[in-house]
């Protein structure tokens, strides 16, 4: 009689979860406590010709820093918000939001990495 071995697979170990999919989780859990109620831009009378200039600013602020060498995400960060809060359109909003959000994380995982390193 002979035996046949059985074959078997190794198993790969368990994926880590990188700093980003930590980080969006993070994301996830805090937008959950926050109420979807809440209008973009609040107040009786919204200023959105203000956030425009305000752009306008931090657009101009962020040339500025770029031709001299210290630009940084707080810059851009706040440029897009501004955008966001003074867009035309729920599309063009949304989009600028998103860029907000890709800042916002790229920040979060550099301080992460910053406090890895030390």
């Amino acid at each position: 009689m002979t035996e046949t071995a059985k074959k078997t697979t190794a198993r790969k170990p368990a994926r880590r979860a990188t700093a980003i999919d930590e980080t969006l989780k993070a994301v996830q859990d805090r937008a959950a406590k926050i109420t979807s109620t809440l209008p973009l831009v609040g107040g009786r009378t919204p200023h959105l010709a203000d956030y425009a200039e305000r752009y306008e600013a931090w657009l101009a602020y962020n040339v500025r820093r770029a031709e001299m060498g210290v630009e940084g995400t707080d810059g851009h960060l706040l440029e897009q918000a501004f955008a966001a809060l003074s867009a035309g359109t729920d599309d063009a909003r949304r989009a600028r939001l998103l860029t907000v959000a890709a800042y916002a994380v790229q920040a979060a995982r550099a301080l992460d990495e910053r406090s890895d390193s030390e």
